[in-house]
C-alpha cells in the first residue's frame, strides 16, 4: 500500500535535508548535537521550598478591667433610696400672682358634661366640692402655672382614692389666715397618718414615700381629680365662681 504524502511534507521534508546538509558543511553537525548533554540529561536535584508551617501560638491579649463596677461587685449596700423631691414640678409650686378673666367654654372639650352633681367616680371618687373663696386673697386660691387646667380650689374639698395598695381620703382645708392659700391634706386608711402641704403633689410625695412604690411619679393635680374636665364643670358650676374669676383690684388690696 503507497503512502500518500502530501505536497506541503515533502517540501517540509526536503527543507530539513537542505539544513542539515549546510550545518555538515559547517562542522556544526546535526541539529540535535548542538543541545549540550547536560540539558538532555537534565533532572533538577533542587526541591522546592517548604513551606514554613504557621505558628499556631498566640500572644494572649491582657484581660479588660471593668471600668464601673456596681455596689454589690464593690461589696457595698445597694442604694434603695429615691429622692422624689426632684420629682416635683417646680411649677406645681409656685402660686399664681393674678388671675386671667373666666376661661371661654366654647374654647373648651365639647364632649365634656354641663352639669355634673357629686359624687361622683372618676380616676378619683369625689364625695363633697365644696365652696369657693372670693375674698381679696381669692388669687392664692387659684392651681400653679405647671396644672393642666386652670381653676380655684374650693375649701372643703373632699374625695377619696385607691393606690399603693392603700386607700386616700384627700381634703382641702383654709389656714388660719385667708392670705395664706389652701391647705391639702392626704390621709391613709382612715388613720391618724396624714400627710400635708401647699400644693396637690406635696402631700402625695411624702404618701408615696411611705409606700411600697417609692420610684412611682406622682402628680397631686391628677389624684385629686383636677386633671379631668368633669370635675372642672363641677367648679365652674359652683356658687361664685364668676366672682372667684375676677382679678384682685387696687381697692381690695
Amino acid at each position: 500500500m503507497t503512502n500518500d504524502v502530501s505536497q506541503y511534507e515533502l517540501k517540509r521534508q526536503q527543507l530539513i535535508e537542505e539544513n542539515q546538509k549546510l550545518l555538515k558543511e559547517l562542522g556544526l553537525g546535526s541539529a540535535n548535537d548542538l543541545a549540550p548533554k547536560e540539558m538532555k540529561q537534565f533532572k533538577s536535584d533542587i526541591s522546592p521550598p517548604r513551606k514554613k508551617p504557621r505558628n499556631s501560638y498566640r500572644v494572649p491579649k491582657p484581660a479588660l478591667q471593668a471600668t464601673r463596677l456596681s455596689r454589690r461587685l464593690k461589696g457595698e449596700e445597694p442604694d434603695d433610696t429615691v429622692d422624689l423631691e426632684s420629682i416635683l414640678d417646680q411649677n406645681d409650686k409656685m402660686r399664681q400672682a393674678a388671675v386671667d378673666p373666666i376661661p371661654d367654654k366654647t374654647k373648651r372639650e365639647l364632649f365634656a358634661p354641663d352639669k355634673v352633681s357629686v359624687p361622683v367616680t372618676l380616676r378619683t371618687t369625689i364625695w363633697e366640692i365644696g365652696h369657693l373663696y372670693t375674698g381679696k386673697y381669692r388669687s392664692k386660691w387659684w392651681s400653679g402655672r405647671g396644672c393642666r387646667y386652670k381653676h380655684p380650689y374650693p375649701i372643703g374639698f373632699k374625695a377619696t382614692k385607691s393606690h399603693f395598695g392603700n386607700d386616700y381620703t384627700m381634703t382641702i382645708e383654709e389656714g388660719d389666715k385667708p392670705e395664706d392659700g389652701p391647705i391639702f391634706k392626704v390621709q391613709v386608711n382612715s388613720s391618724k397618718t396624714i400627710f400635708t402641704g401647699a400644693t396637690p403633689t406635696a402631700p402625695w410625695t411624702d404618701a408615696c414615700k411611705k409606700s411600697k412604690s417609692q420610684g412611682t411619679r406622682v402628680s397631686g393635680p391628677l389624684f385629686y381629680g383636677f386633671s379631668d374636665i368633669t370635675t372642672m364643670r363641677i367648679i365652674e358650676n359652683m356658687e361664685g365662681y364668676e366672682l372667684a374669676c375676677k382679678p384682685v383690684t387696687e381697692d381690695e388690696e
